[in-house]
């Protein structure tokens, strides 16, 4: 990790020998080398020209220098810890003083201490104290849910789409000016057959299928046209459904494997028998009434009937009893008139009668024909939904089967085997906003090996830091896995291990390395999955990663190296 930052009038008031040559910053863990030229430690992997041999070249002179002509100044880092200093944010108001010692300590609590929003194209520097809130309830950029559609959307993105996408958002319908209809509903409400809009002019829903009625209809002459022709349009649906259903049927027979390319097949069908079903049943009820209507014509009839019996019966005894006594009322031909009347009405009863029953018996046959159907179609559907949860079934044993093989192609993908894992961290900002808020405050790398048989490793990453970085630092652990040859290797593990934040413009990259405690538990053969992580809790200031390039197009490069030349 490079120098400490320090506050503009401390860097004019300290000496030059107290900087790192290579940094520029206050020295860190000073090292000194031959030629009399400080560094701090991790600094010194920058003045590396050949990593074979490991020769690095002084900045100031040029020097070529080994490994062994550079050595730690213990007196200098203890002259340096005890310098006293002022907050980095003193000009902005902190009043803190002490020595560097106690510097981060402080600076990771103070109060005025800036960083920089989790969204890179909000750009803003926030206090420690009020990044929570601006997160919340500031930042343009948050995400936010869509009273709408209830979809998480950036705010500054909200209004467009409102405007452009968002399927749930009340529009206004350009034909009726009908307000609050979803956009996703738009379509269908103007549809011209199936639509409700009151000013849309269509024909009738059934004339693709043989309906005559071809002109343009008004919705509500469409409604009654439809209402007046339901057996009709019922009849006409049958004639259709009945070949598709004999056509589907033999296709499954003949080729079962035709469900497994066309899954919509079977779900469409299924969708047209239940409207037929519904019509037929629609068609049911009519005949219903129907039914009801012809038997109260019936009883009306009969009743007309006995009415003209018992009137022809009493009106002969009563024209004989008076003919004596009035024989010149009513002519002869009167009386017969009337009896012609009577007689002819009943005839015509009697013929209304006869067609009421033919009427009735055609009712009943079209009524067994449609049950019959019906139920046909009830066990074809039966039949169809048994082999859709067959197929269903087999579908759900392939999904697990190609997850595993998912999960596996994906470890190949990402494993390296020559102790280097180059890790690529994209969505950036979402993830630094989980650690913010807690959702999510960590996450590790995919694993690597130090050879095909060798050491299982990954790393472990906190955005928004952990232990004494929390809030403040980068935090990057260290994690030794259990891996197949762990019997066949050396323990506990001892090899050093180098992490860095690559610079994408490759102007300063951030380093830290450590050599494992031996007696560490995190380094000994794991005995479950992973052993406890290890590593820099303050890896990198999280106010340092706006100076480079470290994020850029919401992505970050991690490289971890572990030494392999001794294995």
């Amino acid at each position: 990790m490079p120098g400490h930052r320090l506050s503009k009038r401390d860097i004019e008031a300290m000496a030059e020998k107290y900087f790192c040559m290579y940094c520029l910053l206050l020295l860190r863990d000073a090292m000194q080398t031959s030629c009399g030229h400080f560094y701090c430690q991790s600094c010194l992997v920058n003045l590396i020209k050949d990593e074979t041999s490991m020769v690095m070249i002084c900045l100031k002179d040029q020097t070529r220098l080994l490994p062994t002509q550079v050595f730690a100044d213990k007196f200098m880092r203890r002259e340096i810890l005890a310098l006293v200093v002022y907050c980095t944010f003193v000009e902005d108001g902190c009043q803190w003083k002490g020595e560097v010692r106690h510097l981060e300590s402080h600076t990771s609590t103070c109060e005025f201490l800036k960083l920089p929003c989790v969204h890179p194209g909000c750009g803003v520097l926030v206090k420690k104290a009020d990044l929570t809130k601006h997160l919340k309830e500031e930042c343009m950029y948050r995400l936010e849910k869509c009273p709408f559609c209830q979809q998480q959307i950036n705010l500054n993105k909200m209004k467009v789409h409102h405007e452009t996408d968002c399927p749930a958002y009340p529009v206004r319908c350009g034909n009726c000016n009908r307000e609050d209809i979803p956009r996703r509903r738009l379509r269908d409400h103007q549809d011209p057959t199936f639509g409700d809009c009151e000013n849309v002019e269509g024909p009738c829903p059934f004339s693709h299928i043989g309906c005559p009625k071809k002109e343009v209809l008004s919705k509500r002459e469409r409604k009654k046209h439809v209402e007046e022709a339901n057996t009709f349009h019922t009849s006409l649906l049958l004639k259709q459904i009945l070949p598709m259903t004999k056509e589907i049927e033999g296709i499954l027979t003949r080729n079962p494997s035709v469900i497994s390319r066309n899954p919509q097949l079977l779900s469409n069908f299924d969708g047209v028998v239940q409207d037929i079903l519904n019509q037929l049943q629609s068609g049911t009820e009519e005949r219903r009434n129907q039914e009801a209507k012809l038997r109260e014509h019936s009883e009306r009839i009969t009743l007309l009937e006995r009415t003209v019996a018992l009137g022809n019966v009493s009106g002969t005894e009563a024209s004989v009893r008076r003919l004596p006594e009035a024989e010149g009322d009513l002519p002869s031909g009167e009386n017969s008139r009337r009896l012609v009347n009577l007689e002819n009405r009943t005839a015509d009863h009697e013929v209304l009668l006869v067609e009421n029953n033919r009427t009735m018996e055609e009712v009943r046959r079209d009524v067994g024909n449609i049950k019959r159907q019906l139920d046909n179609i009830q066990e074809s559907s039966r039949r169809h939904d048994r082999r859709i949860e067959s197929i269903e079934h087999t579908l759900a044993l392939r999904n697990v089967t190609l997850a595993d093989l998912e999960e596996y192609v994906r470890q190949q993908e990402f494993s390296s085997y020559d102790g280097q894992l180059l890790w690529r961290i994209s969505d950036y900002a979402r993830k630094r906003n989980e650690a913010v808020t807690g959702q999510q405050v960590s996450f590790y790398s995919p694993c690597f090996f130090t050879s095909r048989y060798g050491y299982k490793m990954c790393a472990r990453f906190y955005l928004n830091g952990d232990g004494m970085g929390r809030g403040t630092h980068i935090s990057i652990f260290f994690v030794v896995m259990r891996g197949q040859y762990d019997a066949l290797l050396r323990w506990p593990f001892r090899q050093k291990v180098t992490f860095m934040l690559l610079d994408q413009d490759n102007a300063e990259h951030v380093i830290d390395a450590f050599r494992p405690d031996p007696n560490s538990s995190s380094f000994q053969r794991p005995r479950r999955e992973t052993n406890i992580a290890s590593g820099c809790p303050m890896f990198c200031l999280l106010a340092e990663l706006n100076n480079h390039a470290y994020v850029r197009d919401d992505t970050m490069f991690l490289k971890i190296i572990v030494d392999t030349t001794d294995l």
